[in-house]
């Protein structure tokens, strides 16, 4: 097993001569013969290790006893040792998460604390693998997420990953090493303990090797993604022609030129970008995909407040909503949008006749449609904002201050606008610009609903 951890090393160049190697040591059977492992290499490859050892708060007595044997193995094979201690349950629900999930974040954090630069090396084997791809291919997951956990992730190695977990108790076994038995492991209360108990040992009747095919299908998806990586990233920067925090524009003719394959992964590339990285999905890419064949001015929301609108001869994909009481929303025809930093619903219709304005409460207004042309949006002021009048344009700060709208007020009241040009300030004025006259033919009926 040595052998094929060593050659694990090599061919991933996962810890350079002389670098710094921080261990995740829980006291299980993988870290311990890991430890091991890499104390047996450090001496000829000059490396300085350190045992880093999180403390959960979860299981008691059981956790104690982890904690002391760690640092008890460590004394005696003169590794430094670092404990971390958390309250993973009051973190978790902190963070509004599962303790899993919390207890996953505080460990790599705490390796990375102490990394310093250096190589961070946990214990993951050929098992872990094929439970995460197993229970991934159930989730729905893409290709990418069916690469399962890669050998090298940033700073983060993984030599055992190629060895099963029989492998390494039989290396416990066989050099002496004691190690602890996590009593958990064997509940079946959590998914992944589910399928490491019942569906694995089940798959394995059935076929001997199950574990090892789906690592080695991981790998070779592995591989393919690197590849299509470096496809996505050649598109990507061929077709960007703006590529910012809270905005990136691609050119359509690129990416229509391109397999549909790797325009998705150009538009997952973007929304990573602009920090999306969760609830994005398989219909969110193929709406983006249809977005480029639609007419320009055309849009769709995206999770996150992000929205894309086709411009011509252009993809935007923006960030709708930038922090505090701001935000800004696509307005499409025969569809109500939920506004909820204002607390109102925007309704827009298309009609040949002219409907009754409320003009009781300013909630419904009537405009030249024709007169409009591309997509409106309910959001907040924005630089160079201005206000068409009877006597010429004002610009719209200067409107709030006649209006003698609170300063207080002006940064989150809702406007109906085009570009920078305000078509309405909800609940005081309309721009004259796009009121309906003799030649209307289609009306554009906005109307507000109050969220009660």
């Amino acid at each position: 097993m040595k052998n094929k951890v060593w050659q694990t090393i090599e061919k991933f160049q996962m810890c350079p001569y002389g670098t710094k190697i921080i261990v995740g040591v829980s006291g299980g059977a993988d870290s311990i013969a890991l430890l091991h492992i890499l104390k047996e290499f450090s001496l000829g490859q000059n490396w300085s290790l350190t045992a880093v050892h999180v403390h959960h708060g979860l299981r008691a007595v059981e956790a104690d006893r982890d904690r002391d044997f760690v640092e008890k193995i460590c004394r005696e094979w003169e590794i430094p040792c670092k404990v971390y201690c958390f309250d993973v349950a009051k973190e978790a629900e902190t963070r509004g998460m599962g303790t899993e999930e919390a207890g996953r974040l505080l460990r790599y954090e705490s390796f990375q604390k102490e990394s310093e630069g250096g190589i961070i090396a946990v214990a993951h084997n050929q098992n872990d693998q094929g439970e995460t791809v197993l229970m991934r291919l159930c989730r729905g997951a893409g290709g990418a997420g069916l690469i399962g956990i890669r050998p090298v992730r940033d700073n983060i190695v993984r030599p055992l990953l190629f060895c099963t977990r029989k492998e390494i108790e039989s290396y416990c076994e066989e050099n002496q090493l004691s190690y602890c038995q996590d009593s958990t492991n064997f509940e079946s209360v959590y998914t992944r303990n589910r399928i490491r108990n019942q569906i694995l040992p089940l798959l394995e009747e059935i076929y001997p090797k199950t574990t090892e095919h789906i690592a080695q299908t991981a790998e070779i998806l592995g591989e393919e993604q690197e590849y299509l990586q470096m496809q996505t990233q050649d598109l990507f920067f061929r077709s960007a022609k703006k590529v910012g925090k809270s905005e990136i524009s691609l050119n359509v003719e690129v990416l229509q030129s391109a397999h549909t394959v790797l325009r998705k992964r150009v538009f997952a590339a973007a929304l990573e970008k602009l920090g999306v990285k969760r609830d994005v999905g398989a219909i969110h890419f193929e709406k983006l995909n249809d977005l480029l064949d639609q007419e320009s001015g055309k849009s769709i929301n995206l999770p996150n407040k992000v929205i894309a609108k086709k411009n011509y001869d252009f993809l935007q994909i923006k960030k709708a909503h930038h922090g505090g009481k701001d935000f800004c929303y696509p307005l499409n025809v025969g569809e109500e949008i939920f506004v909820p930093e204002a607390g109102i619903f925007v309704n827009l219709k298309v009609c040949t006749e002219k409907k009754a304005e409320n003009d009781n409460d300013g909630c419904t207004k009537v405009f030249d449609y024709d007169k409009i042309g591309c997509t409106l949006f309910c959001r907040t002021r924005q630089k160079g904002d201005s206000l068409a009048i009877r006597n010429g344009r004002k610009k719209l700060k200067d409107f709030m201050i006649d209006e003698k709208i609170p300063r207080e007020e002006r940064d989150s009241l809702p406007l109906i606008a085009l570009d920078s040009d305000i078509l309405w300030v909800v609940g005081k004025r309309i721009s004259v610009a796009y009121q309906p006259d003799e030649a209307t033919k289609r009306y554009l009926t906005v109307q507000i609903r109050r969220f009660i």
